[in-house]
């Protein structure tokens, strides 16, 4: 054992060069007989001088004696999760498990692996994915796939998507094996990281964002290891964490700052992703140290110190860049227990869903953060109001994994009625029904969305949105079950014994329906989430016995016993027309049913023969003219009429230039122009 003194001195000598790999991870052996992983971490820590273990470590401050990791909720993922007939989105997974997943070819995706490995490609290959996959972002698609395809094997029961997982990360391996560069893996070489790091005459070759694409490969291959068990993939993304671990702790403290600094610039070509939240479950898995250590090196000062303090300097930032180190910082802090991170990730989340973000929960003009407050108005993007780059999709798509984050520490129904909305809203919003295609852009007045033919950013993203359906529907903590949102779907509650079958479209005014398959042998307590938008009382049967409760909005109704098989539980959520007024211009107003924002319909004037491309393909074709709103009645259900035979669409009456426009769920209504945002005059 060695004594305190002994392990600050080796340590100590680092801090002028950066806090060596090798030697933490000898300290850390060197206490395995005494101590768990996590007591190491917390005594190498106390062992550094302060200004040593702020500057190497991370930048925030060391963790308050006595914090431990946040001991939260859960969410239930695919692979205990199955969405069944009845919703839009059991038919837009359908549509990706037969159509859009299933068409990539995973030897395309390996092709640039395989050229840089210097390995033979597949018979018939020429080449890898046409755009950013073979750009700046070269590899990055197969990070995605990886994530998409292990959830939809599971998700879905799909031996196809299994095979594939497996193969991929088989042949990853022996691209791995073919670099030889101590764990290096990458469809592009180590110059694009020596060009970061400013090592003279380096060239990355035109990579951009090096860090960004490691991220997706190692997700990607957790994720394979998460859902179908490929121990292989364990063990190359592993080895990527220690190769990558050892090359920041070659680096002082000036050069990591300087990499890491990711707010000089609108688009920052050093964009990492959420590399501390791959390095944080990769700790979680094995119990490592040092990848919470590193994790801890992407969670930079001048980003957290401000939002634990609720400052909002948001603005002017390149939006997913920063949300996706929100989503590293709070998968770190419930891992580590750090109250400065808790805080921050918490103040993020508050800022961006309540300063930044659109009717449909979706944020960002022309991928940039506005300032605070900023919706309706003129905007960043060259002044224009509401213009077709709002709401990029990887930006929700990120708010997402944020949000169930936050719900694993504190269980506030809030956290969920954002989720559904932007679930709802934005996220299955950017998946064409009938084609699977998806989008940049969401476009939110007068504009249409342009379906990407590339590899782009949303691309990837996209194909991952519809494997993750079946995460967010159900959390759970000892015997307690949350239901957050109500979609058709099946859970298998394998710790409890439980089997769970959820029922009912609640988008077209249906009752849910839960019923008990199978139950387990203990109590559980049964958590339903009563929906901020309730527009009259709510009503609960239990085996067709009424139950006396009084169900606020925005808040859980809780029903502990012990069910048996048959037990049947029906809720009656009632919907309302209501308006949603924007932050800065209060005449311009969202419709929304309930959950779903309605969207009008306003034709295809002017618009291409095709609405396919590339993401800025059609960002110059003018936008339609939105007729206004004129109406005494601040009361959508006094100017709308139910659509016949579609319980989800109105058409609007007796309001002046908008008269006759169907509205219906923006979800719903693809190819054609459309508006979400209305300006609403008085009739006068």
């Amino acid at each position: 054992m060695r004594s305190t003194t002994s392990i600050s001195r080796p340590l100590h000598r680092c801090c002028s060069g950066g806090l060596r790999w090798r030697a933490l991870h000898k300290l850390t052996k060197g206490f395995l007989v005494f101590f768990t992983r996590r007591s190491i971490l917390k005594a190498v820590l106390a062992a550094l001088p302060a200004h040593c273990a702020a500057r190497d470590l991370g930048q925030l401050a060391s963790p308050a004696q006595g914090t431990v990791p946040v001991d939260g909720a859960r969410a239930f993922l695919a692979d205990q999760v199955r969405l069944l007939p009845g919703s839009p989105f059991y038919v837009r997974q359908e549509l990706h498990r037969n159509g859009v997943l299933a068409s990539y070819d995973p030897d395309k995706l390996l092709y640039p692996y395989r050229a840089l490995a210097k390995l033979p490609q597949k018979e018939g290959v020429e080449s890898g994915y046409d755009g950013w996959d073979n750009g700046f972002l070269r590899g990055h698609m197969a990070g995605h796939y990886l994530s998409a395809a292990a959830r939809m094997a599971v998700a879905t029961d799909s031996r196809l998507f299994r095979d594939r997982v497996n193969y991929l990360v088989g042949e990853l391996a022996a691209c791995q094996r073919s670099l030889n560069l101590d764990g290096y893996l990458a469809a592009f070489s180590t110059a694009a990281f020596d060009q970061l790091e400013g090592k003279p005459g380096a060239d990355a070759g035109g990579i951009g964002a090096p860090y960004y694409t490691i991220q997706k490969i190692m997700s990607g291959l957790l994720d394979a290891h998460a859902y179908v068990g490929n121990k292989q993939a364990l063990v190359v993304v592993t080895r990527m964490a220690d190769y990558f671990g050892k090359r920041l702790a070659a680096l002082d403290a000036a050069q990591i700052d300087r990499m890491f600094r990711t707010d000089g610039n609108r688009n920052p070509p050093n964009e990492f992703g959420a590399m501390s939240d791959v390095l944080t479950e990769l700790f979680k898995i094995g119990k490592d140290p040092r990848h919470l250590a590193a994790a801890r090196l992407f969670n930079r000062a001048w980003f957290v110190g401000p939002l634990a303090e609720g400052e909002d300097r948001l603005g002017s930032l390149h939006a997913n860049t920063h949300i996706a180190q929100a989503v590293g910082l709070a998968n770190y802090a419930n891992a580590h227990g750090n109250p400065e991170a808790l805080k921050a990730s918490e103040n993020f989340w508050r800022l961006v869903v309540h300063r930044h973000s659109f009717a449909n929960g979706g944020n960002s003009f022309n991928e940039w953060f506005d300032q605070p407050g900023t919706e309706a108005g003129p905007s960043i993007d060259d002044r224009k109001v509401l213009p077709p780059t709002t709401g990029e999709t990887c930006n929700t798509h990120n708010m997402l994994k944020l949000t169930a984050r936050l719900f694993e520490r504190n269980r506030r129904a809030e956290l969920a009625d954002y989720y559904e909305r932007a679930l709802y809203n934005h996220v299955l919003a950017s998946v064409a029904p009938d084609s699977g295609a998806v989008t940049y852009f969401t476009p939110l007045h007068g504009d249409f969305r342009t379906y990407l033919n590339g590899s782009f950013c949303c691309s990837g993203s996209g194909i991952e949105n519809t494997a993750r359906y079946n995460e967010g529907i159900y959390f759970h903590k000892d015997a307690s079950l949350w239901v957050n949102l109500y979609i058709p779907s099946e859970l298998s509650w394998r710790e409890a014994g439980m089997l769970l079958r959820q029922q009912g479209d609640i988008t077209r005014g249906d009752a849910v329906r839960l019923s008990v398959v199978k139950a387990g042998a203990s109590a559980v307590t049964l958590n339903l989430r009563i929906p901020a938008w309730v527009a009259k009382p709510v009503t609960v049967r239990i085996n067709d016995k009424p139950q006396g409760v009084d169900a606020k909005p925005a808040s859980y109704l809780s029903f502990r016993r012990q069910w048996k098989a048959g037990d049947v539980i029906e809720l009656t959520l009632p919907a309302g027309l209501r308006l949603e007024q924007a932050r800065d211009v209060s005449s311009m107003v969202a419709i929304f049913h309930g959950p779903v924002l309605l969207a009008g319909e306003l034709g295809k004037d002017n618009m291409p023969a095709s609405d396919v491309g590339d993401k800025d393909a059609f960002l110059k074709v003018a936008a339609a003219p939105v007729p206004d709103i004129v109406s005494a009645s601040g009361n959508p259900a006094d100017w709308l009429a139910p659509l016949p035979g579609d319980p989800s669409a109105f058409r609007i009456k007796d309001a002046g230039p908008a008269n006759g426009i169907v509205v219906r769920p923006l979800f719903d209504l693809h190819h054609q122009r459309y508006s979400v945002y209305w300006r609403l005059r008085k009739d006068t």
